[in-house]
């Protein structure tokens, strides 16, 4: 039977694509993003979204929070 690990995480707007590119670079895929901006009128740089990850159990590296 197939088992995963699952992550997740808070990240700003401006973080996003470091945050996407490091997870993949270890074997993680995003499953799910939310946006948990209680302001939409935020800046760019103020926007957060909750990110979810899975992967593989056992697989590749850890990521630093």
């Amino acid at each position: 039977m197939q088992t995963w690990e699952h992550r997740q995480l808070d990240v700003p707007e401006n973080e996003m694509e470091q945050v996407l590119q490091s997870f993949g670079q270890n074997g993680w895929e995003s499953v799910s993003v939310i946006d948990e901006t209680t302001d939409p009128s935020r800046q760019t740089d103020r926007r957060m979204y909750r990110l979810f990850f899975k992967r593989t159990a056992g697989t590749g590296e850890d990521v630093a929070d």
